[in-house]
């Protein structure tokens, strides 16, 4: 159990950590990087499997953010967009079809087991329809996760002054 919490751990600083300080020490204003983090969550829970990396590159193109950032942040919330699928396949589909279908996620892995357009050509509206209900959340989503990384960003970065020394001349 140690050994895995070691694992964890060592990865957590070498992929998040350590790039995030980097990140700080090039001088990303607090506003820009919680942008582009919470740009990267968004774009990253995109419904359409193998998708969110290009979703996440518009998003990056249209509101001029850091791609590194944004698609690295994508990568790190993969499992939130599996999470998130079937919820989103079934809002869109119950808010915009007139028949509702009852979505498994065994059905989805199978339609996308043989190839991304296997299954977008299996699924079509009911995909449609998700990216459709992701659109609606994601913009407040985005909104309320930049103010949050914009606090949390701030308070870091106060953090880090309070600590550092003060040279008198």
């Amino acid at each position: 159990m140690k050994r895995i919490i070691n694992y964890i751990s060592g990865q957590y600083k070498k992929n998040v950590s350590i790039p995030l300080a980097q990140i700080r020490k090039e001088g990303f204003s607090s506003e820009k990087l919680a942008l582009s983090v919470s740009l990267g969550i968004i774009g990253g829970t995109f419904p359409i499997i193998g998708l969110a990396s290009l979703v996440c590159l518009a998003l990056t193109i249209l509101f001029k953010q850091n791609l590194v950032i944004v698609q690295v942040t994508n990568y790190l919330v993969y499992p939130l967009q599996i999470v998130l699928l079937l919820p989103l396949l079934r809002i869109g589909n119950s808010v915009l079809a007139s028949n509702h279908i009852a979505l498994t996620l065994s059905q989805v892995v199978l339609a996308f087991k043989v190839g991304i357009l296997h299954g977008i050509n299996e699924l079509g509206i009911i995909l449609l329809y998700g990216a459709l209900a992701w659109v609606v959340v994601a913009v407040p989503a985005l909104l309320i996760l930049y103010i949050i990384f914009l606090v949390f960003f701030k308070r870091i970065k106060r953090i880090k002054l309070k600590r550092s020394p003060v040279i008198s001349q």
